[in-house]
């Protein structure tokens, strides 16, 4: 008998893969299982928002008002994330939470008032089924003081169970990328050999390519916080607020350009460039733009080299080799006067040269040929 429920219940978990809603069924049941009082399910993916859940069961509506903070739920990652560490994807696990409320204005202490006290919660057990630097999904079940902690037993359950749940969340995070509004522009950006960010409204971040998720695990250079907003070293943030600012402000920067470029550093002397501009000022891809999008960025290490497509310019722009040479020094982030330098000309010659440049592509600015050169990069070389 307890091995036909088991396995209805491993049924109900990928109908729910398909069908969301029934993914309170199924909590609903792993918590009649083990004899528990509540659950939470959650998932978290700080790359890429749309693929965030909750779901919940007999948690009260003050403490799922808090789970609805993004921030309570990164002080959720940032909190747990350590007592998994040690520990396998599918590994269960139980804690109590006692010692909660002994820290006032701790994490654990906020995370005591806001979802802990409510609920009356005390006995956790769960197990880990996706972690990474931004990102994490566990499935929790919960017992008040009253109750024993929860035993081997129940824990050996949450462990095989969770085989099939981290199967689920494949399944719901290729569906979600089915789902994406403008899937044919994630598609080109996920194939871009250059970091892509892209960010709303309220400059949280809403998309990254697979080589922007790389470079933020990697780098410490820029990192994200609690409510998904870009932050760098502190005497490095008011200029990347201004530039992002700006960019999500174009129509008001009247007498400035819109973003800019911007070269990050950290500790250990590891560089990122950074170039920020509006999204819809990203040329032959205005047919794709999507609302929830305001400001792109785009990201390499500064070691690291551009190469733009010479026949493609040439043909396209019809730009000399003098030309053409002195674009793709731009675009790796040499001034006007270093580019002088090293082409061994005159700093008016090069002024010239770019007002050509400017007439050839129709720009009008240096953060607009910027814009386009972007689009004509080819695979960049490491240089050491």
């Amino acid at each position: 008998m307890k091995l036909e429920r088991e396995n209805n219940l491993i049924a109900k978990i990928y109908d729910a893969a398909l069908l969301p809603n029934l993914w309170l069924d199924v909590i609903k049941d792993i918590v009649n299982h083990t004899k528990s009082k509540s659950a939470i399910f959650t998932g978290l993916d700080q790359l890429n928002p749309g693929y965030d859940f909750v779901y919940t069961h007999n948690i009260p509506n003050e403490t799922l008002a808090a789970y609805q903070d993004d921030r309570i739920r990164v002080v959720d990652m940032k909190l747990h994330m350590p007592l998994w560490n040690g520990s396998e994807i599918g590994e269960a696990l139980s804690q109590s939470c006692q010692h909660y409320a002994q820290h006032p204005g701790t994490d654990h202490y906020v995370f005591y008032e806001k979802c802990l006290k409510p609920s009356g919660i005390c006995h956790l057990a769960g197990v880990l089924l996706d972690r990474g630097n931004y990102r994490w999904a566990v499935l929790g079940i919960h017992r008040t003081r009253e109750v024993q902690p929860f035993a081997q037993v129940e824990l050996d359950f949450l462990r095989r169970i969770s085989l099939h749940l981290r199967r689920a969340l494949q399944i719901h995070r290729q569906i979600n990328v089915i789902q994406q509004d403008n899937l044919s522009l994630y598609t080109v950006l996920d194939n871009f050999k250059t970091g892509i960010l892209l960010l709303d409204q309220n400059l949280c971040l809403s998309y990254s390519n697979p080589v922007a998720q790389k470079m933020l695990d990697q780098s410490s250079c820029l990192d994200l916080d609690m409510h998904n907003r870009l932050k760098a070293a502190s005497g490095q943030q008011t200029r990347l607020d201004q530039l992002l600012e700006s960019a999500l402000l174009e129509d008001a920067a009247i007498h400035t350009e819109a973003g800019g470029v911007l070269a990050l550093s950290d500790t250990m002397g590891a560089q990122l460039m950074l170039t920020v501009v509006p999204f819809k000022k990203l040329r032959n891809m205005q047919h794709l733009q999507s609302a929830q999008h305001q400001v792109a960025l785009f990201m390499t290490h500064k070691s690291q080299h551009y190469s733009l497509s010479r026949a493609y310019l040439q043909q396209c722009y019809q730009l000399s080799k003098r030309e053409f040479d002195l674009c793709e020094l731009l675009i790796n982030g040499y001034k006007i006067e270093d580019i002088a330098e090293q082409c061994g000309i005159t700093l008016s010659s090069v002024r010239t040269y770019f007002k050509n440049i400017y007439e050839k592509t129709h720009c009008c600015s240096q953060i607009e040929l910027m814009h386009l050169l972007m689009g004509c990069t080819i695979h960049f070389e490491h240089v050491d």
